[in-house]
């Protein structure tokens, strides 16, 4: 049975990251929507909320970078990179994603 050629070490970790910028390219693009809007000029509101969103994709970044170096830096047993799984990362992003979408519906229904 012929076997198989290791894989490059740094795959999952530039998977990670690559995925991570993925969403905080998300936050800019919400945040970019908000200041679209057709209707009106520019209120400090969405002002405020395209700000948000950009201090969010750069918070995103910043777990992304370093979930990415915690990957990197891992052992590797047998094959596989032994890291500690992401859930505070995760609930973090979520909850700040769960929050930016919830004021910016807010913030269109009650156009702001």
């Amino acid at each position: 049975m012929p076997r198989r050629e290791p894989t490059k070490p740094g795959l999952p970790a530039e998977r990670t990251l690559l995925s991570w910028e993925r969403s905080s390219f998300g936050f800019l693009v919400g945040g970019a929507l908000v200041l679209l809007r057709q209707h009106g000029p520019l209120g400090q509101w969405r002002a405020v909320l395209a700000i948000t969103a950009a201090l969010l994709a750069l918070l995103v970044l910043a777990l992304g970078y370093r979930r990415s170096r915690q990957i990197t830096d891992s052992p590797v047993i047998a094959g596989r990179i032994i890291t500690s799984a992401p859930h505070t990362e995760v609930l973090v992003i979520g909850a700040a994603t769960l929050g930016f979408a919830t004021v910016v519906v807010a913030a269109l229904l009650f156009a702001l």
